[in-house]
């Protein structure tokens, strides 16, 4: 201890307590990931787990190895849009130093609900990297946008081409229509928000005054004047977005290919499995993916944890009550937790994610703490 700075010192210590508590909530998320997980394996296998883990012994090492590299791409193409994105901008930043960026918000979405911590600690990361918070705002506002637009049109066309498929049951039928519902009215709520000046007003004064008074939300100049600088720079960005006709096809492009990748999964895990498919089974394979993925929007749960396993069980059924059990095992692991290790091992290793970035997922500013180097933004 320092007895010159009794004071530092005292402070030193509440941090770390902070910091602490912190890690113990994502600790706490990622356990119950796991125990919802398990409860929901229980309620759709029943009597037939120790059958479920059997299947999972007989699965094709070489089919699993093509599902982890599928995976890898998908990472790797999400991180290929931040650098396009950065690059349109005018920062010289590495594909290397986009996927820190992007695994450390796939690591902070997939531990807090509704993935709520991602993006907070995507700016923390690119303001490491020499670039601005509203400007990293900027970008994850086109990263949303052209998401948002691909994936419903993705869905729409899915369920317009497979509609046999993804409609046979009234549960199925739920699923795809509240999830493609919720994706719209967020995407048009968003736009309605920041285009309509009446909607805006509304917004803030109706809905967030609402908020502060049940003390959901505590300080209402605040966090109105945050949201307000939030929709000023969607408004802007959007605009940006709409001019460059190029960067929006070349961004959506990417968005496309890899939700198509990441919708093949059940495919691959059922031939894993061995189960009777064929590459004629693909497209029907991503439909029910895609509406899969629908649902798990709303999922309030961290990694939509629950929802996804109910929910795929139910609309791969077809192939069996144990086959389709064992198959969505497989793709929990690939789809949600190959990545959270992955982006756990980044997050931990890389040097533009130390400090306060516990402190940043959870949505506070500590922007004033860091100090970037001019040569931030050129790092190799």
């Amino acid at each position: 201890m320092d007895i010159r700075s009794p004071r530092r010192y005292l402070r030193s210590i509440d941090g770390y307590m902070e910091k602490c508590k912190s890690v113990g909530k994502y600790i706490l998320n990622f356990l119950l990931i796991l125990a919802v997980g398990i409860f929901i394996m229980y309620l759709t296998v029943g009597g037939e787990i120790g059958s479920v883990f059997e299947a999972v012994k007989t699965a094709k090492i070489q089919i699993l190895a093509v599902m982890a590299g599928i995976m890898m791409i998908y990472y790797l193409i999400d991180s290929l849009i931040l650098y396009v994105i950065c690059k349109a901008r005018g920062y010289k930043l590495h594909l290397r130093q986009t996927f820190v960026t992007n695994m450390t918000g796939v690591l902070f979405s997939d531990l807090t609900p509704s993935a709520t911590g991602g993006q907070f600690a995507q700016v923390y990361v690119f303001h490491n990297q020499g670039i601005h918070v509203g400007q990293s705002s900027g970008i994850l506002t086109v990263v949303f946008i052209t998401y948002q637009i691909v994936i419903i049109t993705y869905a729409t066309l899915a369920m317009l081409i497979n509609a046999r498929s993804i409609f046979q049951t009234a549960q199925s039928i739920w699923i795809a229509v509240i999830g493609f519902v919720v994706n719209v009215v967020i995407t048009g709520g968003f736009f309605l928000v920041t285009k309509s000046a009446k909607a805006h007003d509304f917004f803030i004064v109706k809905f967030i005054g609402f908020l502060a008074k049940i003390k959901l939300v505590k300080n209402y100049e605040k966090t109105s004047a945050e949201v307000s600088e939030s929709f000023k720079e969607f408004r802007d960005e959007s605009a940006q977005l709409f001019s460059q006709k190029k960067l929006f096809f070349e961004v959506c492009l990417c968005h496309a290919a890899k939700l198509t990748l990441f919708y093949t999964l059940p495919f691959f895990a059922a031939m894993a499995l061995g189960a009777p498919v064929a590459l004629g089974d693909l497209p029907k394979f991503i439909s029910l993916a895609a509406a899969v993925s629908l649902f798990n929007t709303f999922m309030p749960l961290p990694g939509a944890s629950g929802g996804s396993e109910a929910s795929f069980v139910m609309l791969f059924g077809f192939l069996g009550k144990t086959v389709a059990s064992t198959a969505m095992l497989i793709w929990r692991v690939f789809s949600f937790y190959f990545g959270l290790f992955l982006s756990l091992i980044v997050v931990a290793v890389s040097k533009e994610t130390k400090g306060g970035i516990v402190k940043a997922a959870s949505g506070e500013n500590v922007e004033e703490e860091q100090e970037v180097t001019p040569e931030a933004g050129s790092e190799g």
